[in-house]
């Protein structure tokens, strides 16, 4: 392993400060179209991939036993599903 000379802690710090900033970089807009419920302006795809991936990494973090993937993927997961939802409601009532 290249980083061999770094503690754990430094590596798992590093992936949580990474978590912390991809996964709530999006706070701003989701806490706008929470109190306004206006999804139009997102794309059902764009969420749906989003999502999928988001998933994906989560279950990659399972596999290879890092607490901060499985963390914040399954977070921005139930940050986005919520959303989702709601474009799905929009698109059926058109």
């Amino acid at each position: 392993m290249p980083f061999d000379g770094f503690a754990f802690d430094a590596v798992e710090l590093l992936g949580t400060a990474a978590g912390v900033l991809t996964t709530f970089s999006a706070a701003p807009q989701l806490l706008t179209t929470y109190r306004s419920r206006d999804v139009r302006s997102f794309d059902l795809r764009f969420m749906l991939m989003l999502f999928t991936g988001l998933s994906l990494w989560g279950m990659y973090g399972l596999i290879i036993g890092s607490a901060s993937i499985v963390v914040f993927n399954f977070i921005g997961c139930a940050l986005w599903l919520p959303l989702i939802l709601l474009k799905l409601r929009e698109k059926a009532g058109s």
